[in-house]
């Protein structure tokens, strides 16, 4: 293992990220990752969490403008007409599309502007024009005029050697297998489901995506590129325009498509405890989190299981951060459960508080503002969770079944995936009453089938070692020098 930043005279990777935390979370972990291994690694990301970018060991290159977006701000103060009220009464579907408008669409052109502004930074910093790797996230839109005829400026901008595309959510990515992402049908690959999905996508979906389809070709020519897209918004453009499509997750959580695109292979998890490399200095424990209840937590995790409280985890995430939807209702649910149940209540954000909700918590919850999902998922016996793709990954990389209330972005997939793959209960709403948490958290304590699915699913993914492979597919990228390929009739 080189030193961390030890120069090999690598390419600098260029690492290109959607500003919002779900995203930019196992990124980081990327970035960390690569740094270690000795790759200069440059992070073009969002001020907000600069500090994080700079903790992981990457140089942070700044988005500005309207790229530069603080996710916390942003549902804090939705960009909607008639505010944040009017946003939240949206069905979960429309919220979706002003989002994937706002965040994605709108700042492409600027966000490309940033691009090429941060590979001039990598020229000035390296004059001898070492190349760049670009390590893109799927949801990072801005780049995608590179593959469609925008050019770079003359002179000083080195052209990427390869581009990578690392996916953080399901697969965004059009399957004749597949209805549209968001749709109520369950997987079906046979005759008939492909003859249904094929409908869904013609006769509903492109007609109700043709606002966003339209615009991204808009800005797309706006940011200087030859052509637009021409394909249905999220039929997977922002993925198979990369060499190669880096999926983080296991193949098991996953719907058993039969028409992945040329290049797409599932990396593992980014979650989870790092894996010992052999021959490396072993670091020491890590540091317990600093919650006055933390060694309650340990010490119940010591006794016999005869004697041992089970431990409910339950996390809001940290997009739809209202503890009214999950939270509360789970300490509701177990407060009478004193005698045999923990539950501890993350709420998502540095800081945040339940003082300005009506609720007393009950005497056997434990509230953490911010805490590392691995840390107490080891201790715990069921994850709660609004079905956020990172908690999923959570779950399955600590082998802890989950109940999960999830609306929105990809959240309703990823939840239709954890009832299919077997790993936990689907809820079905996002604002669940105590009885339907109680009823679930029963159902997964009292069937171990689950307990036994999620811990297949994890052995999985440790027999996948993530950084190592992205590791590979960057060494492999530099070696080939494919180049961007452009896409497109006129390419």
């Amino acid at each position: 293992m080189p030193a961390p930043g030890e120069d090999h005279g690598r390419p600098s990777v260029l690492i290109l990220c959607h500003t919002l935390t779900g995203h930019l979370a196992p990124l980081l972990r990327l970035a960390a990752a690569l740094h270690l291994r000795g790759w200069p690694t440059f992070f073009l990301g969002p001020t907000a969490h600069r500090h994080r970018i700079e903790a992981a060991g990457a140089v942070f290159l700044p988005l500005t403008g309207d790229a530069d977006l603080d996710d916390k701000a942003y549902y804090e103060d939705p960009p909607y007409s008639g505010g944040k009220a009017a946003y939240e009464s949206l069905h979960w579907g429309d919220r979706v599309l002003v989002d994937l408008r706002a965040q994605c669409l709108d700042p492409l052109p600027t966000q490309w502007a940033c691009v090429k502004a941060a590979l001039r930074s990598l020229r000035a910093r390296d004059p001898s024009d070492r190349g760049v790797v670009l390590l893109t996230e799927a949801f990072f839109y801005g780049v995608l005029p590179l593959f469609y005829g925008a050019q770079l400026p003359p002179g000083g901008v080195p052209r990427p050697l390869a581009s990578v595309c690392v996916s953080v959510t399901v697969p965004a990515i059009r399957s004749a297998d597949l209805p549209p992402a968001g749709y109520p049908f369950p997987f079906d690959a046979s005759a008939e489901g492909r003859a249904r999905n094929a409908k869904l996508w013609e006769r509903s979906w492109a007609p109700r995506a043709a606002g966003l389809t339209a615009l991204l070709d808009a800005k797309m020519r706006e940011a200087g590129a030859e052509r637009g897209v021409d394909e249905v918004f999220l039929s997977g453009a922002n993925y198979t325009a990369h060499n190669t499509v880096l999926q983080l997750g296991v193949p098991g959580f996953e719907y058993p498509r039969s028409d992945w695109p040329t290049g797409f292979k599932f990396v593992g998890l980014v979650q989870g405890a790092p894996k010992p490399k052999p021959g490396a200095a072993q670091s020491g424990p890590a540091k317990d989190p600093e919650f006055p209840w933390w060694p309650e937590l340990a010490s119940n995790s010591a006794l016999p299981a005869s004697e041992r409280k089970k431990v409910v985890v339950v996390a809001q995430g940290t997009v739809e951060i209202n503890p009214h939807d999950l939270i509360i209702p789970t300490l509701r649910a177990f407060a009478p459960r004193a005698d045999d149940v923990l539950v501890v209540a993350i709420l998502g954000w540095k800081d945040a508080n339940l003082s300005k909700y009506d609720i007393q918590a009950p005497s056997n919850a434990r509230i953490a503002d911010y805490l590392s999902y691995d840390a107490v998922l080891a201790h715990a016996d069921v994850w709660i969770h609004n079905a956020g793709f990172g908690a999923v990954n959570h779950g399955i990389a600590n082998g802890v079944p989950m109940v999960v209330a999830g609306e929105g972005m990809d959240k309703t997939e990823n939840s239709r995936r954890v009832a299919w793959s077997g790993i936990g209960v689907d809820l079905g709403t996002a604002t669940p009453s105590a009885e339907q948490v109680r009823d679930a958290v029963e159902s997964v304590l009292r069937d171990e089938r689950y307990t036994g699915r999620v811990r297949e699913l994890q052995k999985e993914s440790e027999e996948i070692d993530c950084f190592d492979i992205v590791h590979r597919e960057l060494l492999k990228a530099i070696k080939e020098r494919p180049g961007i390929k452009q896409q497109g009739r006129e390419a």
